[in-house]
């Protein structure tokens, strides 16, 4: 799904012709796209789905996934050859991103976890075990309704390259009939932009 429409993007920025309408719908795709990479999200991974991925156990107690904010978890798999399904008491989750293995209960030792919630169980650390593509996590993860603020963020991906259109990107500035006009490298405009979008991503 796009981070905005057309029509959100033309009432932003005070459009009413339809001339453009078909180089905005590429445009609003490739900002979509730009930004999910940006903030390291799997394609439409702001967008409320049901998301797959397969991880490297790595012996941590913390397991990463790609899509935030995470609704549920359906299931979580260790394995290869013959993987098991981890009981819904053995881990939690944070809200945003992270998954964490819950000690064993076995005892009255109050912890806390990795988020700052009280845990009941043993010392003993629960893993996720060392291994090559041996997790699968199935979770529910997204926004029902995109961010207004991350919608203005689009906003202005959409702008940057729509004013760039037709630009020799060797040249910094270009004269344009009466008027000059100096237009941002890509990569300083991205640059100045990964402050406001680091709130999508992964923080563990």
């Amino acid at each position: 799904m796009a981070l905005c429409t057309a029509a959100e993007y033309k009432a932003w920025r005070g459009i009413t012709k339809t001339d453009w309408d078909t180089v905005l719908g590429v445009m609003i795709t490739t900002a979509t796209a730009e930004i999910e990479r940006l903030c390291g999200r799997t394609a439409g991974g702001f967008e409320s789905a049901t998301f797959t991925e397969v991880f490297d156990g790595d012996g941590s107690q913390v397991l990463q996934v790609s899509n935030g904010p995470i609704s549920s978890i359906t299931s979580i798999t260790i394995g290869n050859s013959d993987p098991s399904t981890l009981a819904s008491t053995g881990y939690t989750h944070d809200s945003r991103f992270g998954i964490m293995r819950l000690p064993f209960e076995t005892g009255g030792l109050v912890a806390r976890d990795v988020w700052g919630e009280p845990v009941y169980g043993s010392s003993d650390r629960a893993v996720f075990t060392e291994g090559f593509q041996n997790i699968t996590v199935v979770y529910v993860a997204g926004y029902a309704t995109i961010p207004d603020d991350l919608k203005r963020v689009c906003y202005q991906f959409i702008s940057h390259y729509f004013d760039s259109r037709g630009r020799d990107f060797e040249k910094a500035a270009q004269a344009i009939g009466n008027s000059n006009m100096t237009v941002k490298a890509t990569a300083e405009f991205v640059a100045k932009k990964m402050d406001v979008l680091s709130s999508w991503r992964p923080i563990l």
